[in-house]
């Protein structure tokens, strides 16, 4: 559900609008300070967002909320941002190079002397799937909009805005060729922290498979086991700070069977993408009535534990134990063993840190299905070295065997990584942060900006509002002289 911002008044948006169109200005006494501008840009692109949630809000109270009305609204939240994003590209004397529901592609032409200078582009992404998740992209969005507008020297600039909508990279993945030429390419995510990325891990989707056998129940008390939580999360972005729905029912079900609480699994199914949490698993089982209090007192235990997590985060979420109707059919008890082995020993989360404690190789469970007497588990499994990568495969297919479940790598990306010795990108913008790069995980719109050209001389620079302010100065000089250290 979304929260809605404070809605400011008219007199607020016509001061802040005229100080923009002030921005056009070449008078120095008129032109927005670097901490101004950010400020400024951060505070308008939220009113743009409170405006439109107040027309989808409006539209709601006539209107049933419906899944495809959600995805329209935040198609209207994007374009309601283009549309800014537009206006105040216009006022600013650049150029408005493309607009479409998912980005928006800005550009600068060069400065006098400089037409022949190095081209750098900036990205962000733009994210509605939360309150938190929009606020951090719109202070990167904020700090891009300020570097094309507070920039004096260099050479053409362009920043590109993508949408990214329920965890996926969206826009990227809509983004034409054409708009991947350049020099230099700067993509902006938002950290707590200043840090710089020239590496993101290696990816492997994976899937254990096996045919079941089906049988007649020969217990006689069925419960629906379901949980369901906050839906969109990556594994990688939030690590460790929600619980895994289908490892969670997994784990409450090997519990059980290690405690010699008899069940039948008649269904597990869950989640929608092997690179996000799984926002809701469910299982039906039937129990023998001698076991029913003993199951109901290991769900208790698991549901205090998942309590924990959401207190915590303060989110809402739903785990229910209810009596259900006895199914015709159940998955035969050897394959229902098998089954549950598999999802209690196969890895989820972090598999090896490196002695500094930066997390080198992690995997989650992203999808499990008995549906059409198949047993379906997806897993995804990333890794910031490509040997590590090929012996986590091993393990997840020596894990399949020992099951006597089927393995298969589906997909595969190897490590992407720019040296600094090979691009002075990297190394200039390490000096001018005065930090070391490091590698990310997961940047989705990266990777699929990769996919589409491999060659990107490009470098992930994390920051937030506050650290841009600050590091813009640096960032700007560089352009203006790359290759060359800044005072």
């Amino acid at each position: 559900m979304r929260r809605f911002f404070p809605f400011l008044l008219l007199s607020t948006l016509t001061v802040v609008f005229l100080l923009f169109t002030g921005c056009s200005s070449q008078d120095e006494d008129t032109k927005l300070t670097i901490k101004e501008s950010v400020n400024t840009c951060y505070e308008e692109l939220l009113q743009q967002v409170s405006q439109s949630q107040q027309e989808d809000s409006s539209a709601e109270d006539k209107n049933e909320k419906t899944d495809t009305k959600e995805t329209a609204a935040e198609k209207d939240d994007f374009q309601q941002i283009a549309a800014y994003l537009s206006d105040w590209a216009k006022a600013n004397q650049i150029d408005v190079k493309s607009v479409s529901d998912s980005y928006v592609v800005l550009s600068k032409a060069a400065s006098a002397g400089y037409e022949d200078a190095e081209t750098f582009t900036f990205h962000c992404d733009i994210s509605f799937d939360s309150q938190d998740e929009m606020e951090d992209s719109l202070e990167t969005a904020a700090a891009a909009m300020t570097a094309l507008y507070s920039a004096e020297e260099h050479g053409t600039l362009k920043a590109i805005f993508t949408l990214e909508k329920n965890g996926q990279a969206t826009g990227a993945n809509a983004l034409g060729n054409a708009y991947l030429k350049g020099d230099n390419f700067i993509s902006l995510t938002r950290k707590g922290d200043t840090a710089l990325y020239n590496s993101v891990a290696a990816s492997s989707d994976i899937t254990a498979s096996k045919k079941l056998k089906k049988e007649t129940p020969q217990y006689t008390k069925a419960y629906r086991l379901v949980l369901e939580g906050t839906p969109y999360k990556s594994p990688y972005k939030y690590r460790g700070d929600y619980p895994n729905a289908i490892k969670t029912i997994g784990d409450l079900l090997a519990s059980c069977q290690s405690s010699s609480i008899l069940f039948e699994l008649s269904s597990f199914t869950g989640g929608d993408s092997t690179d996000l949490y799984p926002s809701k698993a469910e299982a039906v089982i039937v129990l023998q009535e001698n076991d029913v209090e003993s199951f109901t007192k290991r769900f208790e235990k698991s549901y205090e534990k998942v309590e924990e997590y959401y207190d915590e985060l303060e989110e809402p979420f739903l785990y229910t134990m209810e009596e259900t109707k006895l199914p015709e059919k159940v998955i035969s008890k050897e394959d229902t063993g098998n089954i549950v082995s598999l999802m209690y020993t196969i890895i989820n989360g972090t598999y090896l840190k490196s002695d500094d404690d930066e997390v080198m190789a992690v995997s989650n469970i992203g999808m499990v299905s008995t549906k059409d007497r198949r047993f379906r588990l997806k897993i995804n499994a990333k890794s910031l070295s490509n040997t590590l990568m090929d012996e986590m495969c091993t393990i997840f297919e020596t894990t399949c065997g020992l099951c006597d479940i089927k393995y298969k790598k589906e997909t595969s990306s190897a490590l992407w990584y720019l040296s600094e010795s090979k691009s002075p990108l990297v190394s200039g913008l390490s000096k001018q942060l005065d930090t070391t790069p490091s590698g990310a995980l997961e940047n989705k719109s990266v990777s699929a900006l990769l996919s589409k050209n491999s060659k990107l001389n490009l470098v992930i620079w994390g920051t937030n509002k506050k650290d841009a302010v600050k590091e813009l100065p640096s960032i700007l000089g560089y352009i203006a002289n790359p290759g060359e250290e800044q005072e």
